[in-house]
């Protein structure tokens, strides 16, 4: 036996054949009375449709119409905020580059790859580059190893004004002053250079400052250059975690400050790390040989244990993983920016972008530690030399 509904729709007083009371508005509105007679059974009663039942799976099924219909008109409409990180075909730009490149063959291979891409206007808007920056060509960069944190110049040889490792206690303070005064020396002899001091906030236990910032520092401080704005071809690379990155982002720092790429390019480190950065990272981002120069300068006295580190932890490791995105290197790299930095460079050069994000399918296993081009990058790079086109002379008679 179904509910029915009761005719006295004012009754607040028990009915006399109902098991429930009937509520009642009273005179000045309306009242739905619900009563169920008490000879419905148990069982009829638990089988019974509600209506508030009805009305609850009917704005359910609304509810997921209007979510299926939001979703749709969302995937066919304006694409999101982040799609200006994508290419015309929904890839990274960096990827679509790749994928050009597989239609490429001969000598045109990657000559298209980074001329489509643009700094985004609303970072370009905002740079106006001084008189004469643009004619630099000529990158110097000194890769820093250390922070010096101190406020007295004539004290820059003290271990307890520098942020160190224990392995550089006793002595590479000095050697570190003097990689900042012969990158000075090699900007200042060469009008067309840009000086550029590489490393990033590696530290946990740091001021809030770099690498870089804490050695241009040191060289104003020191009077080893003139301050700005009297000279301004001296520069900070702030976000570099390694040898590699040193290489890579001052390349990119040269390009943000000057508008272009340099033609040449001479490093100031550590004399055992020559091997690295010659053979290794200038081979892996394809620099020119001829156009590029190492300085090394090491510590004074016994260097054997040095040497032996350097082959073990730098030079080895490089050769399975030139662009050091696996462990060891990828770890070293982690653990090296405790602040969770983000460069800029896939924004202010989209040119490098495949670069910034180039990993080999694995590691190399290369010949008795020697470099192999096996895994190398496969787009030609804006600073690698183009081979001249032909020339058609007219046929002599």
């Amino acid at each position: 036996m179904l509910p029915r509904w009761s005719t006295s729709a004012y009754r607040t007083t028990p009915n006399r054949n109902t098991g429930r009371f009937i509520a009642g508005t009273g005179t000045g509105g309306l009242s739905s009375i619900f009563s169920i007679s008490s000879s419905v059974s148990l069982h009829e009663r638990l089988r019974t449709r509600a209506r508030l039942t009805n009305l609850a799976v009917g704005l359910i099924l609304l509810a997921l119409a209007l979510s299926l219909l939001a979703n749709i008109s969302h995937y066919i409409g304006e694409p999101d905020a982040s799609a200006w990180r994508m290419g015309r075909t929904g890839k990274p730009r960096w990827r679509e580059q790749l994928d050009r490149l597989a239609v490429l063959s001969g000598n045109d291979r990657g000559m298209a790859a980074y001329g489509e891409t643009d700094v985004p206007l609303s970072i370009e808007t905002t740079i106006e580059r001084q008189d004469g920056l643009q004619e630099l060509d000529h990158l110097v960069m000194v890769a820093a190893h250390a922070i010096w944190k101190g406020t007295d110049a004539t004290l820059r040889e003290h271990d307890d004004d520098w942020i160190l490792q224990t392995i550089q206690r006793g002595g590479s303070v000095k050697t570190f002053y003097k990689h900042v005064a012969r990158g000075v020396e090699e900007a200042l002899k060469d009008p067309h250079s840009l000086l550029v001091f590489s490393g990033g906030q590696t530290r946990p236990d740091a001021p809030p400052t770099t690498e870089a910032q804490s050695y241009l520092r040191l060289a104003l401080d020191s009077g080893l250059l003139p301050p700005p704005p009297e000279f301004i071809r001296a520069t900070t690379e702030d976000f570099a975690l390694d040898s590699y990155t040193n290489v890579l982002f001052s390349l990119a720092r040269f390009k943000e400050v000057t508008g272009r790429w340099p033609s040449r390019m001479t490093v100031v480190g550590f004399e055992m790390k020559r091997p690295r950065f010659e053979r290794l990272h200038r081979a892996a981002i394809k620099f020119p040989e001829d156009k590029f120069t190492y300085i090394g300068i090491d510590d004074e006295g016994d260097t054997r244990a040095s040497y032996e580190g350097e082959l073990k932890y730098g030079y080895q490791p490089f050769t399975e993983d030139p662009y050091g995105c696996f462990p060891p290197l990828s770890l070293k790299r982690l653990s090296r920016n405790p602040f969770m930095r983000y460069h800029p460079y896939h924004s202010s050069t989209p040119e490098l972008a495949g670069l910034l994000e180039w990993c080999p399918d694995h590691k190399i296993q290369p010949e008795a530690g020697k470099p192999s081009l096996d895994g190398l990058y496969p787009l030609r790079l804006p600073w690698e030399e183009t081979p001249p086109p032909p020339r058609w002379e007219r046929e002599q008679d």
